[in-house]
């Protein structure tokens, strides 16, 4: 809007009353009211309304000098910068920050509206005076909203980097064991219960697109427990620590509903056995770490895996060692063809039920079936079951572990071998 002589002569001297130390006092008391009365955190909180009150003081000088420029500039000034630094900093929400504006540019029309029937500008029909400022103005708040929550968002992540860093620190320092003290531990780690019952979890993809998605993931199978809020750190790469807290030892079993989840997310979760006490914090984020060793030198990777369900596989480990140990222990019978892995299959269900019948239930099968793929076995080890049967369990596990083909198991079936 192209200005007409008269309105350029009324704005002039509308700045020049209006940047009068005392009338900018007027000015800042009336629009801060207008925000301490509708945004509560403000009101109560000093420190806050100290900076607000200060980038009011500045918004409208810096307004003022612009106005009666033919062309509109903006820069945020430094006071208002300050702002959306303290609500982040203060821990409000990012409305809270749209609620300052919001009540800022009321009180901001109130008052031109008012100074403008009140000015009786001749010769300057009131309508052009208020569409003037109100284009001026409506800009400016444009600009101060945007560049506000450019810089509370830039704010609040760097005060999560800090408390994330914070956080790993103190649980490095929990885990090497030079940090004992539970009300210390917790007081660092944001008030997370360390003397309740502790169970970690692992968290682990080989998408770097899904790093991000980790926190989901712990708060995922926290919620499977009926429990809430994990203690959660990122030690770096592809992996996430957690720890789920609770008055006593949860049914693990139950994050196994989450497999599907983690499947689709291409994400992978070990989970250390739940302990009590600064102890038990330590010592479930140990076994996690030891299930992550042996679950990713696997063929198979499977979407939640217990360390009380390979604690035996962590204590042999891995690597050609490990390999050789099978095929030495397991003969003919670590073939991968499908007739040796039924073998395998039949000798597991017999070594974990202890009975061929027990077996033959398991398998919905004949129990001759089962005496007759047990002597089969034997066979191709050389060996005896009833001699060597820890030997041969521990070398069975180990083969379903490190050098089973990837895919669904093998079903059973009555068919003859």
């Amino acid at each position: 809007m192209s200005l007409t002589s008269d309105l350029k002569r009324w704005i002039a001297d509308f700045v020049s009353a209006a940047s009068d130390n005392t009338a900018v006092d007027a000015w800042v008391a009336h629009v801060l009211g207008r925000i301490v009365d509708g945004v509560p955190e403000v009101r109560q909180d000093a420190a806050l309304q100290s900076v607000v009150r200060d980038a009011c003081d500045a918004h409208w000088r810096s307004f003022l000098a612009n106005l009666g420029q033919p062309e509109q500039t903006f820069h945020l000034v430094q006071e208002a910068r300050q702002v959306p630094l303290v609500v982040a900093q203060h821990g409000y929400p990012l409305p809270i920050l749209f609620q300052i504006y919001t009540a800022g540019e009321q009180a901001v029309w109130e008052f031109i509206t008012a100074a403008v029937k009140e000015g009786s500008p001749t010769g300057v029909s009131e309508a052009d005076a208020l569409v003037h400022f109100w284009t001026r103005s409506s800009t400016w708040f444009d600009r101060s909203v945007e560049m506000s929550v450019a810089l509370f968002q830039e704010e609040l992540e760097r005060i999560r980097q800090g408390d994330a860093a914070r956080r790993l620190e103190v649980v490095r320092a929990v885990l090497a064991g030079t940090l004992v003290d539970p009300r210390e531990i917790s007081a660092g780690l944001g008030g997370h219960p360390v003397s309740a019952f502790q169970t970690a979890l692992l968290l682990h993809t080989d998408d770097d697109a899904r790093i991000a998605d980790l926190p989901q993931a712990a708060q995922a199978l926290t919620a499977s427990l009926g429990l809430r809020q994990p203690l959660v750190v990122h030690p770096g790469g592809r992996d996430l620590w957690a720890w789920i807290s609770s008055a006593e030892a949860p049914d693990l079993t139950l994050l196994g509903t989450c497999s599907d989840w983690l499947r689709e997310r291409r994400m992978v979760a070990m989970v250390g056995a739940a302990a009590p006490g600064v102890d038990g914090f330590r010592s479930s984020h140990t076994e996690a770490l030891a299930t992550q060793r042996l679950c990713l030198g696997a063929e198979r990777q499977v979407p939640v895996t217990f360390f009380t369900d390979v604690e035996l596989l962590t204590l042999v480990g891995d690597g050609e060692a490990t390999r050789r140990y099978i095929h030495r222990t397991l003969g003919r019978l670590a073939a991968t063809d499908e007739q040796a892995a039924r073998l395998r299959m039949t000798l597991r269900a017999l070594l974990s039920t202890g009975s061929v019948d027990a077996a033959a239930r398991h398998l919905s099968v004949h129990k001759n079936t089962v005496r007759y793929r047990v002597e089969r076995a034997e066979e191709l080890m050389g060996r005896r079951i009833a001699e060597e049967s820890t030997e041969i369990d521990v070398a069975l596990r180990c083969h379903e572990m490190f050098i089973a083909a990837p895919g669904a198991p093998l079903r059973s079936s009555a068919a003859r071998d």
